[in-house]
């Protein structure tokens, strides 16, 4: 297993520098040569990573649960409060007041003259 992931990567390592770049293509070699070069350091890594099993750690036993009945819980009675009365009070009856009329004054309606009936002293009219 270790070895055909070993031959892959140093498989795709060598493809990677084999193939021709053209023109306007060298960002995207650049690239794809980058990537393959962080996998495969990856996949290296992992083949020589030792592998061991973890390790087995004891733990004493959990407490047994008991489960005990519930107990029983009384709620008081409710208590209902009315609402207070509500009371209108009627307001006093108006008062009527008598107050004394102002003077009143007459004066006669002004009195205009047409401009054709103004007149001209000196006898002629």
């Amino acid at each position: 297993m270790k070895t055909a992931v070993l031959a892959a990567a140093v498989v795709s390592i060598a493809a990677t520098s084999i193939l021709p770049v053209h023109a306007g293509d060298r960002e995207w070699s650049t690239a794809g040569k980058v990537l393959t070069g962080v996998f495969a350091a990856g996949v290296i890594a992992e083949a020589f990573r030792p592998h061991c099993p973890p390790p087995v750690v004891y733990a004493p036993a959990p407490a047994p649960v008991v489960y005990a009945p519930a107990p029983v819980v009384y709620a008081p009675a409710p208590v209902v409060y009315a609402p207070a009365p509500v009371v209108y009070q009627a307001a006093p009856a108006p008062q009527v007041v008598y107050v004394a009329a102002p003077p009143v004054y007459y004066a006669p309606a002004p009195f205009y003259r047409p401009r054709h009936m103004h007149v001209h002293f000196g006898g002629r009219w």
